[in-house]
């Protein structure tokens, strides 16, 4: 049972991966034998309930049982439309913006990034209030690692109905937002807890870093 202040999951699964290659989502593609969202999965499910996925239907993300939030808008418009899908599943979900059952907060992540903290979820709600809160790491703010209230959906829906800059920062830094600093994580390449693969040898270092682990 979600309890009262456990925000819901959304990761972000809807890029196409292009610099990846191979034919599949890049959040597909395995990393020490499973796909790179399992391993976000983990690093959100004991903080974060219900998980959403951010992707399309038909793409094999059926697999992980979790619910689809996929665009509501044509066109990919990116990741910033991806936490619009997933508020208005969570609204949904909730019976109605009103409802006073349910999450209030979305925890978003993105599909790619397997060494996520364990702890970025209370992290994040830390500093939770009325606008969103972003973590930022070695002076690197990361906004699709971010907790966002469902009363930031209105200001979200106007803000892509007007054909606004597509960047999640743009947004933020129109309408505000509040930033958290994460500390160094050992148990992630180069300590950086938001080490995204994007490329082959983004990912041949991931592997190589977890086998190391492995092996001490």
């Amino acid at each position: 049972m979600t309890g009262p202040n456990k925000p819901a999951g959304l990761i972000l699964a809807g890029g196409r991966g292009s610099r990846m290659g191979g034919g599949i989502p890049k959040p597909l593609v395995e990393l020490a034998g499973r796909p790179l969202i399992a391993h976000v999965i983990d690093r959100l499910s004991a903080h974060a309930a219900p998980l959403l996925l951010a992707a399309p239907p038909g793409q094999r993300f059926e697999c992980f049982g979790l619910a689809l939030a996929p665009d509501r808008r044509p066109g990919l418009l990116g990741p910033l439309a991806g936490i619009e899908a997933g508020l208005l599943t969570l609204v949904e979900r909730n019976g109605g913006p009103s409802a006073e059952d349910g999450a209030r907060q979305l925890v978003v992540a993105p599909g790619d990034t397997p060494f996520l903290p364990g702890d970025l979820v209370p992290t994040l709600q830390s500093a939770a209030g009325d606008r969103p809160v972003i973590a930022s790491f070695a002076g690197r703010p990361q906004p699709a690692a971010s907790l966002w209230p469902l009363t930031v959906l209105a200001d979200l829906g106007r803000w892509l109905d007007s054909g606004r800059p597509l960047a999640i920062r743009a947004f933020l830094e129109a309408t505000g937002y509040r930033e958290v600093a994460i500390e160094p994580a050992p148990g992630a390449p180069g300590g950086d807890p938001f080490f995204n693969v994007n490329t082959p040898d983004d990912l041949a270092r991931a592997a190589a870093f977890l086998s190391k682990e492995t092996d001490q």
